[in-house]
């Protein structure tokens, strides 16, 4: 028992060791945890949003009737438009300064005329050509004004039909109820158009976030390789496995050590898109968390299979290098590999970062549970990379003589 004991202590304790040095290092700090944030807020900038129409119209009301009122409401009803109502003298000044271009003025009569079926009180007063915001505002004012003439006019025949009926409606009763009635068709419209965005996500933070998480985990753990390098290079590799310490508790430190950090980068950057960016609610959180852990022990076997291989440390520094980038690009971390075919189809499915950020986007962007089928043969496939890369890396170790 005593013997057990100190065997699952002396892993800890080195696994105790490499997360301390992690912490007090600021570069490795800021490359594992800050860059990526800044690269994914970059892209997100670059290459996610899709711009939404806004604009403002510029209205002055001289009537201040009921209907003008209902214009204007009507008008900032309409998605991406915002109603500033100007007094005549500050209208005037801004134009004037060309601080504005485009400005609607609403006449004294228009409630009057609109209520008499007449041609309402309305004028465009333009800078040039009051450039392409503003006509497309004009155009929404004289479309919303043609709907609420052609309303009242709606409500003045049935006043008249109502009338030669014989039935004694007041005037103000029936064009309340020909509102209602246009406001309820307006609420539900028989026609209606429905967005689809291709080309963009409408969460890009949440799009390119698990790509950035998969290669920094996998960047930064492939560079624990050199150290491990360095040590058996100065000799203090071959001085601990001439102590108690064998060559398991050594790998076994170390991918504990490996597995630390991955899971510190995991919790942190999807923390903040769950804190921050709304991405995530407090379920696909944990599942994230979950899965990342799998993804993370998958991942944490790599840097002992180069730190196997590798003579020197600038030889395991630059396999880490090339070995992040090429599963990087083939894994899809910056674009979908998912739809590839033959011999590439065959290469992207052969890396960890395609399974990683297949589980990751599943969660996130289609809110797949850990117990989904695709899910779970992600992380069935991740455990057998894990698996892979430890008994190869154990191998590799025996083979070089590091052994006690």
């Amino acid at each position: 028992m005593t013997e057990m004991s100190t065997f699952g202590s002396r892993p800890l304790a080195l696994a105790g060791k490499e997360l301390k040095v992690f912490f007090r290092d600021p570069q490795m700090l800021f490359f594992s945890l800050a860059l990526p944030l800044v690269l994914v807020l970059l892209m997100t900038a670059a290459f996610g949003g899709q711009s939404r129409f806004s604009v403002t119209a510029r209205v002055v009301d001289l009537d201040g009737g009921p209907l003008a009122a209902e214009l204007t409401g009507r008008l900032e009803a309409v998605p991406g438009v915002t109603v500033d109502l100007l007094d005549p003298e500050t209208a005037e000044r801004l134009l004037e300064d060309s601080d504005i271009v485009n400005l609607v003025v609403i006449g004294e009569e228009f409630s009057e005329r609109l209520a008499a079926g007449q041609a309402p009180d309305i004028r465009v007063r333009l800078r040039g050509n009051g450039d392409t915001e503003g006509q497309i505002v004009n155009s929404y004012v004289e479309s919303i004004v043609r709907e609420m003439l052609g309303e009242s006019l709606v409500a003045r025949q049935v006043q008249a039909m109502l009338a030669e009926a014989g039935l004694e409606v007041p005037v103000e009763e029936v064009e309340a109820r020909v509102g209602e009635l246009f406001a309820e068709t307006r609420e539900s419209p028989l026609v209606t158009v429905a967005e689809e965005t291709v080309g963009v996500r409408p969460e890009p933070i949440a799009q390119f976030l698990p790509g950035m998480v998969t290669m920094f985990t996998l960047f930064a753990i492939s560079l624990t390789s050199v150290s491990l390098v360095e040590e058996r290079r100065k000799g203090t590799l071959e001085r601990l496995m001439t102590t108690t310490l064998t060559r398991a508790e050594l790998l076994s430190g170390t991918w504990l050590g490996n597995f630390g950090r991955g899971l510190v980068q995991v919790v942190f950057l999807f923390g903040l898109a769950w804190l921050f960016f709304n991405v995530l609610t407090l379920s696909s959180f944990a599942s994230i968390i979950l899965f990342g852990v799998v993804a993370v022990a998958s991942v944490a076997g790599i840097g002992l299979v180069i730190a196997a291989v590798s003579r020197t440390p600038e030889q395991a520094n630059w396999i880490a290098v090339f070995f992040t980038m090429i599963m990087t690009s083939l894994g899809g971390s910056f674009f979908d590999t998912s739809g590839f075919t033959g011999v590439m189809g065959v290469l992207t499915r052969m890396t960890y970062n395609f399974w990683a950020n297949d589980g990751f986007r599943r969660i996130i962007l289609e809110g797949e549970a850990l117990t989904s089928p695709p899910i779970v043969k992600d992380m069935v496939v991740l455990a057998g990379i894990g698996l892979a890369g430890w008994a190869l890396a154990l191998a590799l170790f025996r083979l070089r003589g590091d052994d006690k």
